[in-house]
């Protein structure tokens, strides 16, 4: 191989190499990953409550039992360059991620999330703040071919706690009924 193609390849690897190196899992210090991009809308701010880890008390009612009652972890950080928040929840029961960016003509934030044990379905989520609380909104379709909506609620957010409520609606949302679990979160101290 000539010696000039040589050079050129070496000089293209190098670059290569140099530029993989800058690429880093874990951000620098001066990352976004936990606070939302300033030059971006101002409504970006409104999941920056979420950043960070999070240890979970999840309780799910059992009709004619007590309930469940686990625990998981939440990490939550910013993405692509502080205007997408991340979401990761690693629980006994369910491992996923959730991707939420905010959609300035709906004024509200899409949502995607993946879970395994159900991996490769994607489901659909919208959320928008609501006075003091943030809902996520979700439809399905139940087991009997009903549509539901449900939701979470965010509430009681403050620097280290937040709370989840979960409801559901069998009526297109005209009337509500408690949803299958709640939520107590605690920020993890670093």
């Amino acid at each position: 191989m000539p010696r000039i193609v040589i050079s050129i390849l070496a000089s293209m690897l190098g670059a290569h190499f140099a530029l993989a190196q800058q690429i880093q899992f874990q951000p620098a210090e001066d990352s976004p990953i936990l606070a939302h991009n300033s030059a971006g809308p101002v409504e970006l701010a409104q999941f920056d409550f979420l950043a960070g880890d999070w240890d979970v008390i999840v309780t799910m009612p059992r009709p004619g039992n007590s309930p469940l009652v686990y625990q998981a972890r939440w990490h939550n950080h910013w993405i692509a360059n502080g205007y997408v928040m991340m979401q990761e929840w690693r629980g006994p029961f369910a491992t996923g991620v959730e991707l939420r960016a905010y959609n300035p003509s709906t004024r509200k934030w899409d949502g995607r999330n993946v879970y395994v044990p159900d991996p490769g379905t994607w489901y659909a989520n919208e959320a928008e703040l609501v006075g003091n609380d943030m809902i996520v909104t979700s439809h399905q379709i139940a087991p009997d071919g009903i549509p539901l909506v449900n939701r979470e609620i965010y509430h009681a957010i403050q620097a280290d706690r937040f709370q989840i409520r979960t409801e559901v609606s069998r009526d297109a949302g005209v009337s509500w009924m408690p949803g299958r679990y709640s939520i107590v979160a605690t920020r993890v101290r670093q």
